[in-house]
């Protein structure tokens, strides 16, 4: 995608009311010579306001949509190109991610409720809890100046901003300590505790008021999650309703602390013991874990910065996925010379994984709906460098091949319920009639597996939800199913099911089952 060109578009244009530098008293020009005049300095890097880019993209976000693609606009409108994203994107996700807890804040101190507020008032609002809650607390009035700020000067809610990014700065302050130990609350069975006073901000810190504004978690703890973890009240009653609310409680954190970075080796190409050794000399600390299919995965700190610096990165020593995604290729058991389908395939992550398992020797063909998709699934095989992968742009619910599969892997479009940490859109995407529609759309991808499926095939059918309207339900609903005179369920067998929930600041949660086709 081309950048908008820079020079003329972000110059700003003569001052008839001030006299030209090069303009003698007199009124005389010093020399014909136009090389006389000084050249405009070019713009830096440093020109680049990521606080005014964030607030100017916050005003116009509709919840639920993606926002990288949002800051990426805002930037072309303001002269930018998209590598400057990163600069921009951190805050919009802590302020996405804690929207409603931050609603909750303003209720407590502003005449209207949140929803009713200026757009533009809003979006100052949250930026500036953004910046004094998650960036740096002792710079409240200095945050609370620049939240102003963003408003024009004829705004008339800059008074009420004021006022209110004031009151706020008093009203609530952050508390710092340790990162939580929920690996040891979760092999206990414990849920993490919770306040009624405060709630986690991540990495230890928290916002803590003055006095008791949360509901009561032992009376209200369906309230108190949806504020505190800024989740959906439909979505909190699904996850104690279906998970109990021990698991809800987990899973509710674990939606708001970053998950470790976890990496896939390609024995092939580098031990997991030679790649964590170089993080380790390079002063980062590396986890070994042994998955149930006796891999390896390593997990990495959240925020680590030098993962492409890895010398086996060029190679395909290693491929970046979460530990949860790492399960889902291993339920094949794929094996050499069987031709296999990943449908949904994008970024290509499970199907580089089938020919990792297969030591690059089945025959892959590896499909998703846009073209975009397909460049991002052919980038990462070509790093990895997987001869055994074919690529097509198709339909994962329609599209019918001339010749049937050993195997059908699907990683169906979802609610990302299990993975909201790192998707931090999907949380105001989720709603009954959204879940709806994904659960039907996954059916006809399940049922379209099946007709490319070899008699006494396999389908492994996984989702990065951890709602079961999209994980069992959808294989229950497939397997009432008729084929012919017969129900599926009569002459499928499910070989293979397995839910894994999220643990917090650890990894993400999903769903993955093997089935059987009849031979």
């Amino acid at each position: 995608m081309t950048d908008r060109p820079r020079g003329r578009a972000r110059q700003p244009g003569p001052n008839p009311t001030k006299r030209p530098f090069h303009k003698a008293r007199s009124g005389k020009h010093p020399g014909a010579d136009q090389s006389s005049r000084r050249k405009p300095h070019p713009r830096t890097v440093h020109d680049l306001d990521p606080r005014r880019a964030a607030f100017e993209t916050l005003r116009r976000h509709k919840p639920g949509d993606l926002l990288e693609p949002a800051v990426v606009a805002t930037l072309r409108h303001l002269g930018w190109g998209p590598e400057h994203a990163h600069r921009v994107l951190p805050m919009l996700e802590d302020a996405t991610r804690f929207a409603l807890l931050f609603d909750h804040l303003i209720a407590h101190l502003a005449s209207r409720p949140p929803a009713e507020l200026d757009p533009d008032v809003r979006a100052a609002l949250h930026l500036f809890l953004n910046w004094y809650l998650l960036d740096d607390p002792r710079a409240a009035y200095a945050h609370g100046n620049a939240a102003v700020e963003m408003l024009s000067a004829k705004h008339k809610g800059r008074g009420f901003v004021n006022a209110l990014v004031r009151r706020l700065g008093e009203f609530v302050k952050v508390e710092q300590g340790e990162p939580e130990d929920y690996r040891a609350l979760a092999e206990a069975g414990t849920p993490p505790p919770l306040w009624a006073n405060k709630a986690r901000l991540g990495n230890g810190r928290f916002v803590v008021a003055e006095r008791t504004i949360f509901p009561e978690p032992a009376a209200e703890l369906a309230a108190h999650i949806g504020i505190v973890c800024s989740l959906p009240r439909y979505f909190v009653d699904q996850l104690i309703e279906q998970h109990g609310p021990d698991a809800a409680t987990r899973i509710a954190v674990a939606s708001i602390e970053r998950p470790a970075t976890w990496v896939r080796p390609d024995p092939g190409v580098a031990g997991s013991n030679e790649l964590a050794e170089w993080w380790t000399r390079n002063g980062t600390s590396v986890e070994q874990v042994t998955r149930p299919d006796g891999g390896t995965a390593l997990a990495l700190p959240a925020k680590v910065r030098n993962l492409t610096d890895h010398p086996s990165w060029a190679m395909g020593g290693f491929y970046v996925q979460d530990y949860s995604a790492q399960l889902v290729a291993p339920a094949m058991q794929p094996q050499p010379d069987e031709m296999l389908l990943d449908l949904c395939s994008a970024p290509g992550g499970k199907a580089g994984h089938l020919a990792e398992l297969t030591r690059d020797r089945a025959k892959i063909l590896a499909c998703d709906l846009t073209e975009p998709k397909m460049e991002l699934i052919q980038q990462n095989i070509a790093r990895m460098g997987y001869r055994g992968i074919a690529t097509v742009q198709a339909d994962a619910a329609e599209v019918r091949f001339p010749e049937k599969f050993d195997g059908v892997l699907i990683d169906a479009p979802c609610s990302n319920s299990g993975v909201l940490a790192r998707r931090i859109e999907a949380r105001h995407r989720l709603t009954k009639d959204s879940i709806e529609e994904l659960q039907e759309l996954q059916l006809r991808i399940l049922e379209n597996a099946a007709a490319n499926l070899k008699p006494g095939g396999r389908i492994v059918y996984s989702v990065c939800s951890i709602l079961l309207d999209e994980g069992p339900d959808v294989v229950h609903r497939f397997l009432r199913g008729k084929v012919g005179e017969e129900r599926r369920e009569d002459v499928w067998e499910v070989e293979f099911e397995n839910y894994l929930l999220p643990v917090p600041a650890w990894h993400d949660g999903g769903y993955v089952a093997r089935l059987r086709a009849p031979d």
